[in-house]
Parts: structure tokens; C-alpha cells; sequence
């Protein structure tokens, strides 16, 4: 049965509130505490953004967010949307992100309409099924916040309202390094049926470990506590809308680590293994004392 409150509940940390000129209002959870979540950021644009396209059948199809100085959590956020092209086909917005007057990271997003051509895609990689994989009990990392932390306080959401399922590299358990990770990701409350929610939730899911896939390599994020990591860029192209409500495959892999930065991608597949989406990140990735 759909419960209404729950869904509302989860769907509000992609709400923005307009303003008026194409500008909209929201605020960010933590990802670190203190520290704006950038997943919730880029969902949020994308809410803005499409909030000002004139034709409803356009689609989600790129998200490029580009984080250029620190965002606080809790604090007031502003999008501000200039509408770049309205065509037939497609639509082109950028949106400048603003906190206390001052920009802070800019997002250009594309929407296009779909329409009928070739179509293949990659195959599906062979994973673990969900069902037989434990569910990660925290998504808040014991490095990142101390387990009794007043998570309330520090204003985390008490229900994630998500259930993580990693695939472990039996390499990595033998301490050989592994540059891979396969997560299952299921948002635990029903979601409506809707291209926009589909990719806002993705580009949310996204940044919840794509980044410390490069940790993987690394010892994990246990043994990495005298980094500096964080998203400079999140790319995301939609493909087709996923059932986020459903397991969905974020299959993820650390491109390269190295010179201060490290570079990760993943592939977002439903259950029936259908490509729906594509995230990379270009992280900083640096030693604290630099």
C-alpha cells in the first residue's frame, strides 16, 4: 500500500519553493556535517530547472553540475535559471546557485523529447542478487559522524528511506586492490511513475558512493581519514526513467586516482538490466594538509 506521508516525506528533500523570476529557495541536508549534500544540490537544480520548461513532455537528459566553493547545510539555497534554448526537441537551462549572495556552484541542464531511432546498449554485467546480499546498516560512515551522534541535531534525515546492498570484491576481502564496487539501491517507500522524479532520485543516489569507490583502491574510508574527498563536477545523462522504489544496479568503477584528483563512473540499470542512466565524478582527492 502507498503511504502517502513517507513518500512526501522523501520527495520534499528535491522540492524548491519559488520566488519569481525564475529563481527558486531550498535547503540541503548534510552530506559531512555541516556540509551541504551534493546529490540533494544537483536534484534540487534539476527541480528548478524544469520548473521553467514550457513543454511537459521534455525529459530529463543531462545534468552537469559544476561545485565551485563550500554549500552549508540547512542554510538557504538559490537557483537562479536562465533559460539557454527552447526548441522542438530539446531544452537548454543553466542554473547559477547561490548562498548568502554569493555563487557557489552552477548547474546546465538538457531536456529533450523522445522520439524513435536505432537503439542497442552494453550489456548487463553478471552481479550478486540483492536479496542475497546484507543491507548496510548506516549510510553515514563512522569516519564521518560518530555513531552516537545526534544525527537530528546535526540535521540528517532520522530515515535514509534507502537500502544499500554492496557486492564485496573477494580481492579487496583478501586486501588485494579493487577498483570496482556493484550497489543495489532501493528508496524504501513507493515513488510515483515520472521521468523527472527518476533522475532527480538518481542524481541524488549518485553521490551517496560514487565518490568513495575511489577509496576502494585505498583501503576503504577507514583507512583514509587523512583525505581531503570531494565532488568538483557531477555528470549524470538519463537514458530512460528507472523504478528507483525497485532495485536498481549502480554499478561503479574508479577511472583514476591521482595528481589531487581521482575520476569514478557508474551505470544506473533497473532489474531488467536496461541502461537507464550514466554518473561521473570528478572529485578532489588530496592529502588534509595540503
Amino acid at each position: 500500500m502507498l503511504n502517502h506521508f513517507r513518500t512526501s516525506e522523501f520527495l520534499d528533500r528535491f522540492k524548491v519553493e519559488a520566488l519569481g523570476d525564475a529563481r527558486f529557495s531550498a535547503v540541503c541536508h548534510p552530506a559531512w556535517p555541516g556540509r551541504a549534500f551534493g546529490g540533494q544540490l544537483a536534484a534540487q537544480s534539476l527541480m528548478a530547472a524544469a520548473a521553467t520548461v514550457q513543454d511537459s513532455a521534455k525529459e530529463p537528459a543531462s545534468l552537469h553540475t559544476y561545485f565551485t566553493a563550500p554549500v552549508q547545510s540547512g542554510v538557504p539555497i538559490v537557483y537562479a535559471v536562465e533559460s539557454l534554448k527552447e526548441g522542438k526537441t530539446l531544452a537548454t537551462r543553466l542554473v547559477r546557485i547561490y548562498q548568502n549572495d554569493v555563487l557557489r556552484a552552477t548547474a546546465n541542464i538538457l531536456f529533450s523529447s523522445a522520439a524513435d531511432g536505432p537503439s542497442h546498449e552494453y550489456q548487463s554485467p553478471v552481479v550478486t542478487a540483492p536479496q542475497s546480499l546484507p543491507s548496510e546498516e548506516r549510510l553515514i560512515h563512522p569516519t564521518v559522524a560518530p555513531i552516537d551522534a545526534d544525527f537530528e541535531a546535526m540535521g540528517y534525515p532520522m530515515d535514509s528511506m534507502i537500502d544499500l546492498r554492496i557486492e564485496r570484491n573477494k580481492d579487496q576481502a583478501e586486501g588485494v586492490e579493487a577498483y570496482a564496487q556493484k550497489v543495489w539501491m532501493r528508496v524504501t517507500t513507493e515513488l510515483p511513475v515520472d521521468a523527472l522524479i527518476s533522475a532527480s532520485v538518481l542524481a541524488y543516489l549518485s553521490d551517496i558512493t560514487l565518490g568513495t569507490t575511489l577509496l576502494e583502491a585505498h583501503g576503504g574510508r577507514a583507512k583514509t581519514t587523512d583525505l581531503q574527498l570531494g565532488a568538483i563536477e557531477l555528470v549524470l545523462w538519463f537514458f530512460k526513467p528507472a523504478s528507483p522504489s525497485k532495485w536498481t544496479l549502480f554499478s561503479q568503477d574508479a577511472l583514476f586516482a591521482g595528481r589531487g584528483r581521482g575520476a569514478a563512473n557508474g551505470e544506473f540499470r533497473n532489474q531488467e538490466g536496461d541502461l537507464c542512466a550514466v554518473a561521473f565524478q570528478n572529485a578532489l582527492m588530496r592529502y588534509k594538509s595540503l
